[in-house]
């Protein structure tokens, strides 16, 4: 299989750098494999990211067992938990990745109160990589072992609100999400966004994770009569289910998404619902960048599926954690390891990703999208440096 000279590198790191040091190549069967843990919502609400998540993230393995693994020849395996999309399920779901599965790192993560009740488990533990969580909560805590791939809501609501600012101009706007960490910051980037550019915020709902009949506060959203409707939720299920209700109390002049969290497993369900939506994201297949094409296709031709935002990021996370346990020389001495990702700029099928002091990476490029029969199309792509 093909790949690009330049993130080649991010999954062959164990033959490079064994080189490098004299490292003898043992045998695969002749040592032990190197655990990587990944949480992930397998049932529930995000069992679709989940599910996106877990061809990523074997594809992702079996590239670099095929270069002949980590720390001389030792063969990377996954071990999966269902984290259920709630925090409750997280938690339970990294403890038993720690305690029974005995792995060397935790990664996964596509919601955001998930992600942070797990860190109170793992935080001076294990070296945990959250691939998707974008809530800026979960690395503001300065966990020395914890790093995020996916951008923050921040970073991604900076690049959205520009778009919804300068080019959309709407004069009113109605917010409606979960009451989430997620959608907390949200809710305050927009409003900050809002404010600068001279739009009003006319109303803010909020709702519980039970929601699922949202025409109250839709019918109360109407009759303000918004030129724009803004919906944040990062559950596909139930997203799906409230664009039907906003279809049957007949829509808004301008309807967007909070970006990050659209996939074909929020479209497909929403049966045309969220068809106009627009949203954003950092990864588009159709338009990857030019250190993403061969990626696109080889994923393609492998899974006959182009791979969307969760699958690569997931990808990415477990080829960080494989390649920094390599350059490190170790497995398990997460300060040398975690000193490793810092100090390096990591070549992706996005382009070079570094990561602050905190932990993030930052896109190297956002794309603005609208749904258009049941699709993703690319509207513009910015630069995010």
């Amino acid at each position: 299989m093909k790949t690009t000279n330049r993130w080649k590198i991010f999954v062959a790191g164990g033959a490079i750098v064994a080189a490098a040091l004299g490292l003898a190549c043992a045998p695969a069967a002749a040592v032990d494999t190197i655990k990587i843990g990944l949480a992930l919502p397998l049932s529930g609400a995000a069992a679709s990211y989940g599910q996106d998540s877990q061809r990523g993230a074997n594809y992702a393995a079996e590239l670099i067992n095929q270069r002949g693994g980590i720390l001389g020849g030792r063969k990377v395996e996954l071990v999966y938990e269902d984290e259920k999309g709630t925090p409750q399920g997280g938690v339970a779901a990294v403890q038993k990745l720690m305690s029974v599965g005995r792995v060397k790192a935790i990664t996964g993560g596509t919601n955001s109160s998930v992600v942070l009740a797990e860190s109170s488990v793992t935080k001076k533990r294990i070296l945990q990589v959250n691939a998707a969580a974008q809530a800026d909560a979960i690395t503001d805590q300065g966990s020395p072992w914890l790093f995020q791939v996916n951008n923050t809501v921040s970073l991604n609501s900076e690049a959205f609100n520009h778009y919804i600012v300068k080019t959309l101009k709407p004069k009113t706007v109605a917010y409606m999400g979960e009451n989430s960490e997620f959608n907390k910051t949200v809710l305050e980037k927009l409003k900050e966004s809002l404010k600068a550019g001279g739009i009003e915020l006319v109303s803010a709902s909020t709702y519980d994770a039970e929601t699922n009949d949202f025409t109250s506060i839709l019918t109360k959203i109407k009759a303000s009569n918004p030129d724009m409707i803004y919906v944040a939720d990062a559950y596909p299920a139930r997203a799906a289910q409230l664009w039907k209700q906003v279809r049957q109390l007949g829509g808004f002049k301008i309807e967007v998404m909070s970006p990050g969290v659209v996939t074909p497993g929020m479209i497909k369900p929403s049966e045309g619902a969220m068809n106009g939506v627009i949203t954003g994201e950092i990864f588009m297949a159709s338009d990857p960048g030019p250190e993403g094409k061969e990626f696109v296709e080889n994923y393609q031709k492998k899974f006959n599926v182009l791979p969307g935002k969760g699958e690569l990021v997931i990808f990415e996370s477990v080829n960080l954690i494989a390649t920094a346990m390599d350059k490190a020389g170790t497995d398990s001495d997460y300060d040398k390891i975690a000193k490793v990702i810092r100090e390096n700029s990591w070549p992706t099928p996005r382009g070079m990703l570094k990561f602050d002091e905190k932990g993030r990476a930052r896109a190297p490029y956002f794309y603005i999208q609208r749904i258009d029969n049941g699709a993703l199309i690319q509207v513009e792509r910015v630069s995010s440096n």
